[in-house]
Parts: C-alpha cells; sequence; structure tokens
C-alpha cells in the first residue's frame, strides 16, 4: 500500500450508509473526495513458500483495547481449528504480530481471516565480516586510575578480551548466547575503533578520551545459527531494559533489504519504542550494499536504518588507492542512502568506514583500521566501522556536558556541528541524500566558541496550543555593514521528540516543530478576543530570515564556496521531520530582501511552535491526553569578517534584556543555555 491509499474499517451497516451518503453529497465534501479514484475491498499479502517456513504474521491494530483483545482470542481459536500453533512476538506496543511455522496450504487455509494485515517471511540475519591483517603495531591504551569514563552499550556479538580491550570492558555484561555460540570478530573490531580509532587512523576524528565498553552479546555465531527479526528484537530490548543506565549504545547490526518508500519498518518501529522508553540513543549503521561490484546505483537505506529516533550513520571514504571507486571524503562504494521512507532524512550523518574497487573481477576492499580478536591490526569496510565514531563521539559529548542526559540536545550538538566535506561539489539535495547532515566535528571543536560567535542552546517542552516567541532576541547589534545592514553567518538547528503511532504509513511521525527567525519593525497590540489571537502583543511586519526564497539563487544552489558545506535551507527541510537544521550567510540575501528583512533599527525574534496531524490529534481526545513535545534548538551566531567579539555582546544582551539564562554545566568548556519564552 501506498501513501495514496488508505483503508477504512466499516464493521456495520450505518458505517457504510455514512460512506455512501458522503460520496454522493460531493459538493460538501469534495476536497475529501475528489482524490478518490477506485475501492475495493481489502485482500491480505500472503507469500509463497516452497516448504515449511518460519513466517510472520501481522495484524491491524484497531485502536481499540477490547476489540484487539477479542481478535486475539478468535485467531488463537481460528488457527488452532487449521492445525497451526502461532506464537504473539514483541515489536512494539501499536504492532500486533504473530510468529509461526507454516506449509503454503496452511497459510492458505487462515489468509481469509479478517483482521489479517499481511503473511510474510519472518527476516533472517547472519553476520559476515573479511578483514586483511596488516604488520602494523599499536601501542596499548590503558584507562586512567581513579578516572571517570563515560560507559557505552555495545549491542553486537560480543567484545574479545584482548590485551587492548579487556581493561575497557565492564566487568557486568549482557548475553543471550553461552560463550560457545558467540564469535566476538565483528564486536571486538566495532569495539576497537571506539577506543582506539583516532589513534589507529592518526586522525582527530571524535576526540574521545576513552569509554568503557559494556558488552551486550545479542547476535549469535553466524557460523552456527542464524537469528530471526523478532529474536534479534527480543534480545535488544531485553539487553537495553536491564542496563537502561547506559543511555548510548552502538547497533551495527541489521538487514540488508531496502526500507519501503512510503512505510517505515517494523524492526524501525521497535527501536523507536526501545529508545523512547528507555530515554537512550542507538546509533545504528545505515547499511551495506554490493552493487558497486556489478556497476549499479546505490541501495536505499536499509530496513531498520529507518528508525526515527536513531542517529543513523554512513560511510565516507577516509584515502583513495589505485583500484578505489570513490574519491577521498565521498561516499563509499557500499554505503546505502537516502531518503528514508516519507522523505525522510537518511542516513543523519557520516563517518570513515572505508573504500573499495574492483580489479580482474575481484572486489578490492581499502578498509579503516581495527583490532581483531586476536589483537593484531586489521582493515575493514562497511558503515558497522564508522557508526562507533560517532556514538563514541556521542559518549564524549555527553561525558563533557555535565548536566542530565538528553537525548535531543546530544543528536542537536553532533548535527549542528556536521558539515559536508569540501571535496564534495554536488547539489544540496544529493549531498542530503548520501549524508544526511554531513560529518560531525570532534567533541572539543563542538563544545568550543571562538570570541567572533556565540551558541545559544533552547531546551524545552512545548504542549499543544502553545508557542515559544522571544521578541527582544539578543542579536548582536553591532553586527551592521557600511549599508546599515545587519551581517552575519546564522546557524539553526532544531531536534525534536516526536510522536509516533505505528500503522500510520508515511505518516508514522505525526508531530512537527515550526520555527521562524527574523526580524520586524515594532511590537503592535493584539486583539485577544478573537479566536486564533493568543498573545496581546505581536509583531509588524515579521520577516522571517531562514525562507529559501530570500537567498539568491547562485549561492542556494551554489556548491563552490566554503560555506555551501553547511548549507541547509527551509526547502530541505520538509514538514514532519524531526530534525531540521538552517544554515544561512545573510550577505547572500536578494538585495530587496536585505532591505525588507535586515535594516539596523529593526528588531530580533524567534517563533518556535508544535503541530501535530488529525489522526495524533483525535486520538488524543479520545484518550484524554495533551499533545506535547520535547525539543533542543541551538543557534550559532557567527561574525564571518571576525572584527566583533559576538561572544561577550551576546553575553551581555541576554544580562540586560533579562533573559533567565544558565550556562550549560561543562567539564572543561562554557556555553550559554536560554530560557526565555511567552506561551499563550
Amino acid at each position: 500500500m501506498d501513501s495514496n491509499s488508505a483503508i477504512v474499517k466499516l464493521d456495520n451497516v450505518e458505517h457504510l450508509k455514512a460512506v455512501k451518503r458522503n460520496i454522493n453529497n460531493s459538493s460538501k465534501n469534495s476536497k475529501a473526495i475528489s482524490a478518490v479514484e477506485n475501492i475495493e475491498r481489502f485482500k491480505p499479502y500472503v507469500a509463497n513458500v516452497e516448504k515449511r517456513s518460519t513466517v510472520k504474521i501481522s495484524m491491524f491494530n484497531f485502536l481499540n483495547y477490547e476489540m484487539n483483545g477479542a481478535i486475539r482470542t478468535l485467531f488463537y481459536r481460528f488457527c488452532e481449528e487449521k492445525g497451526l500453533r502461532v506464537k504473539e512476538v514483541n515489536y512494539s506496543r501499536g504492532l500486533i504480530v504473530y510468529k509461526t511455522k507454516a506449509t503454503q496450504s496452511q497459510l492458505d487455509s487462515i489468509s481469509d481471516f479478517e483482521a489479517l494485515e499481511s503473511i510474510t517471511l519472518m527476516p533472517e540475519y547472519s553476520l559476515g565480516m573479511d578483514f586483511m591483517e596488516t604488520t602494523e603495531k599499536i601501542e596499548i591504551k590503558e584507562p586512567i586510575k581513579n578516572e571517570v569514563y563515560p560507559i557505552l552499550g555495545i549491542l553486537d556479538s560480543g567484545i574479545a578480551r584482548n590485551k587492548y580491550l579487556k581493561n575497557w570492558i565492564e566487568e557486568r555484561l549482557f548475553s543471550s548466547y553461552p560463550t560457545d555460540c558467540t564469535d566476538p570478530a565483528h564486536g571486538a573490531c566495532v569495539s576497537s575503533i571506539i577506543i582506539y580509532g583516532d589513534c589507529l587512523e592518526r586522525k582527530l576524528w571524535t576526540g574521545s578520551s576513552g569509554c568503557k565498553l559494556f558488552d551486550a552479546t545479542v547476535f549469535p555465531d553466524s557460523k552456527k545459527e542464524k537469528i530471526s527479526e523478532d529474536e534479534l528484537i527480543a534480545n535488544i530490548r531485553e539487553a537495553i531494559n536491564k542496563n537502561s543506565s547506559i543511555k548510548i549504545w552502538n547497533l551495527s547490526l541489521g538487514t540488508k533489504i531496502e526500507a519501503d518508500l512510503n512505510d517505515f519498518s517494523d524492526f524501525g518501529k521497535a527501536l523507536d519504542e526501545i529508545q523512547l522508553l528507555n530515554e537512550v540513543i542507538i546509533c545504528k549503521s545505515a547499511g551495506n550494499c554490493t552493487n558497486f561490484e556489478k556497476g549499479f546505483p546505490k541501495s536505499r537505506i536499509a530496513k531498520s536504518g529507518d528508525s526515527i529516533r536513531s542517529l543513523v550513520v554512513g560511510s565516507i571514504t577516509h584515502i583513495k588507492n589505485q583500484y578505489d571507486i570513490a574519491e577521498e571524503n565521498h561516499l563509499s562504494p557500499f554505503s546505502r542512502i537516502g531518503p528514508g521512507p516519507a522523505n525522510s532524512i537518511k542516513p543523519d550523518l557520516v563517518s570513515y568506514g572505508g573504500n573499495a574497487g574492483k580489479s580482474e573481477g575481484k572486489v578490492i576492499p581499502n578498509g579503516v583500521k581495527a583490532i581483531a580478536t586476536n589483537g593484531s591490526v586489521v582493515k575493514v569496510i562497511g558503515t558497522s566501522f564508522s557508526t562507533p565514531r560517532v556514538t563514541s563521539l556521542l559518549a564524549e559529548l555527553n561525558f563533557k556536558i555535565n548536566e542530565k542526559f538528553n537525548p535531543t540536545l546530544l543528536k542537536a550538538l553532533a548535527i549542528h556541528s556536521a558539515k559536508f566535506p569540501s571535496a564534495l561539489s554536488i547539489p544540496i539535495s544529493d549531498k542530503i541524500k548520501q549524508m544526511g547532515f554531513g560529518v560531525a566535528s570532534s567533541a572539543d571543536e563542538i563544545i568550543y566558541n571562538s570570541p567572533h560567535e556565540i551558541t545559544l542552546i533552547l531546551q524545552e517542552n512545548i504542549n499543544k496550543g502553545e508557542y515559544i516567541e522571544i521578541l527582544d532576541f539578543p542579536f548582536p547589534e553591532k553586527m551592521v555593514d557600511e549599508d546599515d545592514y545587519f551581517y552575519g553567518d546564522i546557524k539553526v538547528t532544531l531536534v525534536g521528540q516526536p510522536i509516533l503511532i505505528e500503522k500510520q504509513g508515511s505518516e508514522y511521525c505525526q508531530s512537527n516543530l515550526e520555527i521562524k527567525f527574523g526580524t520586524y519593525e515594532k511590537i503592535k497590540d493584539r486583539d485577544v478576543t478573537k479566536s486564533n489571537v493568543l498573545n496581546p502583543i505581536g509583531r509588524e511586519n515579521p520577516q522571517n530570515v531562514l525562507l529559501t526564497s530570500n537567498f539568491r539563487n547562485k549561492y542556494v544552489k551554489g556548491n563552490e564556496s566554503e560555506y555551501a558545506r553547511e548549507r541547509v535551507l527551509l526547502h530541505y527541510g520538509n514538514k514532519y521531520q524531526p530534525i531540521k537544521k538552517y544554515s544561512i550567510n545573510l550577505s547572500e540575501m536578494k538585495d530587496a530582501r536585505q532591505k525588507d528583512c535586515l535594516e539596523h533599527k529593526r528588531k530580533w525574534y524567534l517563533e518556535i511552535k508544535g503541530t501535530y496531524r488529525h489522526f495524533a490529534e483525535t486520538m488524543a481526545i479520545d484518550d484524554g491526553e495533551l499533545l506535547n513535545q520535547d525539543f533542543t534548538m541551538i543557534m550559532t551566531i557567527r561574525d564571518p569578517q571576525g572584527h566583533r567579539q559576538i561572544y561577550n555582546e551576546g553575553s551581555r544582551l541576554l544580562t540586560d534584556r533579562n533573559f533567565k539564562y544558565s550556562n550549560i554545566k561543562l567539564r572543561e568548556e562554557v556555553k550559554i543555555d536560554v530560557n526565555n519564552k511567552n506561551t499563550g
């Protein structure tokens, strides 16, 4: 079913008559029914199996506890009559899924059960990895005695206790399998990149000072057994549920199946719910493809890599050798690309995971360095090995920010810092499809403010019907050019914790955050007796500087300037995307728009409000819930000319204008957290 289709439940004659009346009354309902081309009875998809196979049975969720319970009872009885034993498995609260082993005739015999949505083969996963040994040596790193380190969860095949890793591994562990059924080869390489990644490559890619590793073995030895999708999800859920004090997890495992264009995968939805309930972040690999071996285009993001709440990581190249396909700092030939379902931006970020090419019909990998089970330095390729670099970065950020864990803050910091490699000269839309928001900076670069810039961080929760409005925003008053226009670089990143509802297809994400930032002439009084007016004061002649239409085409579409590495505008920040980023240079505005927006006597404002799809609003009314969203907004204002002490001036304006603010507690550096809002 695609995004242009809808499934409607009609369970009595009155419902049917109501539909008929609405269709016949086309003048009254013209907008709602003008696009209806065809109505037909729903038929569930039933897979063809050649022999007795393990299948996944998905049922409709009628969003009614009593009805769903009755259907469960009827389905068990129905299957029992057909001689079929089924077991309900846990993906997420909004998905009703069963698992069984069946022949084709048994599947056909239950295909007419009215609440059945689909029967598909249960996905199974195996873990393969090739590596090339080197003769390189690396010095052993030891944790400093009495030093506190962040703890990372490694959801993988286990971690080898070799001389390089053993002292970094937590004594406690989680394992779904006995030791003789595991092979820590993959997990060892992933873990070694977290601890030794910068040292192995002699590059400051993450700036990690070290992490303790929590071994969560959720994957068996692939040479001995495969694992089904429901079992892998159950293992991940149990590992995180039992250790939810660990807030950042690395998951370099997944499927090779391409994500749907319109619907999010059950695996991705399960990961989303696990993260929400446990208040954690999962850094998830985007997945690999082998299309480059045949000269075909790259595959889209893999199922499970379409998880909305996960920080999904693709791979770029670290170097280019003789046979390599991709240039240095370009997308790796094997790394999958976006968009995700519903045109979502996936991957979110990229990091270094190797290169590859062909010679005489054979694939020639050019890997990044890792440490194998036996302690030798090896070269490996894959998004499995770019992902732990981002995981390590988040752990370092979370450690340096001595505050209560906030997933939206960490995501926002990483994405706010991200840039596209300077060598990448392709249109911005293709950059986003290939690399998401780009390559994140190292931890120290992220938390550092130069004197010529100021970074403001707003962390809030916003209820439906409310908005956040700052009418006297502290934009540095001295950043005015010789023509008396404001100038400067402005970068805004907005990361929300969205409302997600399963079984809504491309409308899985049910909430959105809208942001406006710009100037206005003066404050004016407003008539609050009007139904749509909430605030007694408002803006006269407001202008939103974040709009793409404000800027000259050569800058919006160009990729030659240094600034093009960061340019992401509203045109690419679609609605119902939980992450939005805008990066603009005010001097690139059209002349007429500069006159309207940037005249130096104008005041600056910020507005953020939440919107929700009709389905979420209806559900909230039925359940008596208040819709709301947590979010983090980060804004950096920079003087590209390096003339003004922006940090000092911005801090003074915060005080002069009576903003309630506090410094985010850092172990080393200082940033400013703005918390000043009007809600109405």
